[in-house]
């Protein structure tokens, strides 16, 4: 830890600040001030029970990352109002680490007797003061920052008028991870310290507990807000914003404070993200009905002219899977409105938006939305143009470098979208699969009941349904080859996808099923789909949705690269990796380059032999589909069971 250095042994954040006319400083720390003698005369032994400034003690285990915080609190606090200690300690000035006084242990013996110290505690074969002209500070109305061990809390107690611990923390394997890294201690060493016992600190001494687990950035973010937060100030929309880092409940009314903070940007981006992350992880059923209800609020609600408007939305993260391109057309076909928008791929190879935009403009308007609905009984457009959010762009960010769990804010960003965009009646499909955005059945039913009671109280009927996720749909993975897929289901092709069309009839019949005219009949609504899919009514339907949005060309496929990755042993395809098989199609340029991905040329239960082609990998960019076959090279994404 580095700190610069003020006389009287404290120092008010990164800059030198006025000397405690006391203090007579000692010999040069490790931020080379000059060496002068340190005398006993450092201030009164105990400060006056006046003081305004509040003592907040640093503590935490090994490892937590107490002395970073520290110094990150140092650069952000305005050292007019903040002091952060300069301890005494009896180690060499040159021996690294933080900036300290260096004191020989007799003399350090001698100055303790003299009441030199505000506290003092030795740990490690070394001795630690405060200096007790930090009362000097406490009593002009500054707090004080000073690291300490968690034992010396209780010698504190009644010595200050305004004590707080500041205890920061982190998971035990993060801690160990952090402790094994550092490469000084033993495997057992760091599982005993792993082990100990936590602190239990003195009856009605205020704990300020900061989880220090994912960048230091937001712990120190985190610090300065439970700082903040004990100290009762910021304007209300920070204190909301502060109360919720720290753990704490708000009120509905404190929702839209928080959140109107964010998107205009009235908040720090340390303290935004580290509010988003408390965000995703802990919002009760009424903080996210308030999130919801605020985020649908931010435009005026779209009037289709109709009682019932219907959706359908995917979590995504299954390969392939291009679903919602069969439904819409079925489900327009039949006559409901469904004006459909959705995403471009983030982590994926290709998004909704990404493939209908192979066939049509996907970048309308509201108006140009309208049209088409109103022409076609159906659209599938980008969304980031018409109900773009700074909230979920910032979450956006966060989400896959921190690993952040955002089902529950998923849930309430989808939702309010759909509610602006006029829908009446939404059916969900939650794709699981082990590693994905959700990862089980269970969590699957769980996501599944957020999203039908959160769209009850937002006066919506959602039905969300848990589909399995762990290998692709369809044969191609990358905007051209879904559509590829896409095309051939609505055509009827004998060779279309049986998953894709079986899955999107699925969805088709469970939104049919909500027409009042079928009364929730599914059986019915099943034949409906299967009708409208056989009749060619449903290409119909899309052919006349690409037309009111604008028919594109299709790509020039001249320059077109092709490889295939053979199977090296006989065996049974026992699993496809759908994530490993998505990576690679990005790798491949998708889906920038719209012709770009992978197209499976086996599926799971098949037999194969030795030099097999088991998918083509494609593109336009030769070092792109040279990529693309370094990672099929390192992880080809199929399992296959050798044949005994």
């Amino acid at each position: 830890m580095t700190e610069g250095g003020v006389a009287a042994a404290v120092t008010g954040g990164p800059f030198d600040g006025p000397a405690d006319p006391g203090v007579t400083p000692a010999s040069s720390g490790a931020d080379g001030s000059p060496a002068r003698p340190l005398s006993t005369d450092l201030g009164p032994a105990l400060p006056s029970m006046t003081q305004a400034g509040t003592l907040f003690l640093v503590v935490g285990p090994s490892g937590a990352g107490k002395d970073s915080v520290i110094d990150g609190l140092r650069a952000r606090l305005d050292p007019a109002r903040f002091v952060f200690a300069r301890r005494v300690i009896t180690r060499s000035a040159d021996a690294g680490g933080e900036a300290h006084e260096a004191c020989e242990p007799v003399r350090f013996d001698e100055l303790e007797a003299a009441g030199a110290f505000l506290a003092c505690w030795r740990a490690h074969g070394l001795a630690y003061g405060l200096p007790a002209a930090l009362g000097e500070e406490l009593r002009a109305g500054r707090h004080v920052i000073a690291n300490a061990s968690r034992g010396a809390v209780a010698t504190l107690v009644g010595r200050v008028a305004a004590l707080a611990v500041l205890e920061i923390d982190a998971p035990p394997d993060v801690i160990a991870a952090r402790l094994q890294a550092r490469g000084r201690e033993t495997a057992q060493d760091i599982a005993g310290r792993i082990a100990r016992p936590r602190a239990v600190y003195p009856d009605g001494v205020p704990v300020l507990t900061v989880c220090n687990d994912l960048s230091l950035a937001i712990g120190v973010a985190r610090a300065e807000a439970a700082l903040w937060d004990h100290l009762g100030e910021g304007t209300t929309a920070r204190r909301a914003a502060q109360a919720k880092v720290v753990g704490r409940r708000l009120r509905v009314d404190e929702i839209p404070l928080l959140l109107s903070s964010i998107t205009a940007s009235d908040v720090d981006v340390p303290l935004r993200d580290a509010l988003l992350v408390a965000c995703a992880n802990d919002l009760d059923d009424d903080e996210l009905l308030a999130v919801a209800r605020w985020r649908a609020g931010l435009m005026p609600r779209v009037d289709w002219g109709n009682p019932i408007v219907v959706d359908k939305h995917s979590l995504g993260g299954t390969a392939g899977s291009r679903v919602t391109m069969v439904v819409i057309p079925i489900v327009a076909a039949h006559g409901l409105p469904i004006p459909k928008t959705s995403s471009r791929a983030i982590t994926s190879a290709s998004g909704t938006a990404d493939a209908m935009e192979v066939l049509a403009r996907v970048d309308l308007t509201r108006d140009e939305l309208q049209a088409c609905v109103a022409r076609a009984r159906g659209c599938i457009a980008w969304n980031g143009r018409l109900n773009h959010s700074v909230l979920d762009e910032a979450m956006h960010r966060l989400e896959h470098p921190l690993r952040l769990d955002t089902r529950r804010w998923s849930a309430a960003s989808i939702l309010s979208k759909k509610h602006s965009a006029g829908a009446t009646h939404i059916v969900i499909d939650i794709p699981y699969a082990p590693g994905g955005k959700v990862g089980s059945l269970q969590d699957a039913r769980a996501l599944a009941s957020v999203f039908e009671s959160l769209g009850a109280r937002l006066g919506m009927t959602v039905r969300a349904h848990p589909t399995d996720g762990s290998a692709p749909i369809g044969r191609g993975i990358g905007p051209a080859l879904e559509v590829r897929d896409v095309l051939q289901v609505l055509d009827g092709d004998p060779t279309a996808p049986a998953d894709l069309r079986e899955k999107s009839l699925f969805f088709a019949s469970r939104i049919i099923a909500l027409d009042p005219a079928l009364a929730g009949d599914e059986a019915r609504a099943e034949a409906r789909a299967q009708e409208l899919l056989q009749s060619g009514a449903a290409r119909a339907a899309l052919d006349a949705m690409v037309d009111a949005q604008g028919r594109r060309e299709p790509p020039d496929a001249s320059g077109l690269i092709h490889q295939d990755i053979a199977a090296v042993r006989a065996g049974t395809i026992t699993r496809i990796h759908a994530q490993t098989i998505s990576a690679i199609a990005r790798g491949a340029g998708a889906p920038a380059d719209s012709l770009a991905g992978v197209d499976l040329l086996c599926r799971v239960g098949e037999r194969v032999e030795p030099g097999q082609a088991l998918y083509r990998i494609q593109g336009c960019d030769r070092a792109c589909v040279q990529r693309a076959l370094a990672l099929a090279g390192t992880d080809p994404g199929f399992e296959i069971e050798a044949a005994v």
